[in-house]
């Protein structure tokens, strides 16, 4: 019994979403959220949003931008963009956001082509699904 529960930690861990910046590109473009999940296992889908975040990345460096999008694959963009760095503790990537004096940090919990999860400091876990205009 041991022996099984052993092979699935095995498999978990291997199995696990690595980060690096050779797959941390993945992060540029347009994500729409699509749910919140709470520590204590709550739930809150976002069906119908109404604005896209767009991130640009340039090596390390980059920004998130909220964009409303209209007819025609247009947007119309608001005024909060955020300066961000991306940072990596061991295989963590963690994204710290900085906007005049403050600064907050999110963790990339999973990263693909067309998913995104970020872990915000209260644990909740925001999904995003890739946006195509």
């Amino acid at each position: 019994m041991k022996i099984y529960l052993l092979l699935i930690l095995v498999l978990l861990l291997g199995c696990a979403p690595k980060f690096s910046t050779k797959n941390i590109d993945l992060l540029n473009g347009y994500w729409v959220i699509t749910e919140a999940k709470a520590p204590n296992g709550e739930n809150r889908p976002y069906s119908g949003t109404v604005e896209v975040d767009f991130f640009e990345l340039d090596s390390i460096r980059g920004f998130r931008k909220k964009l409303k999008p209209l007819l025609g694959n247009q947007f119309n963009s608001t005024n909060d963009k955020v300066h961000f760095s991306i940072s990596f503790k061991g295989e963590i990537c963690v994204i710290t956001y900085l906007r005049q004096q403050h600064s907050w940090q999110e963790e990339v919990v999973m990263l693909s082509k067309e998913e995104l999860q970020l872990k915000d400091a209260r644990g909740v876990v925001f999904r995003y699904k890739r946006y195509l205009p």
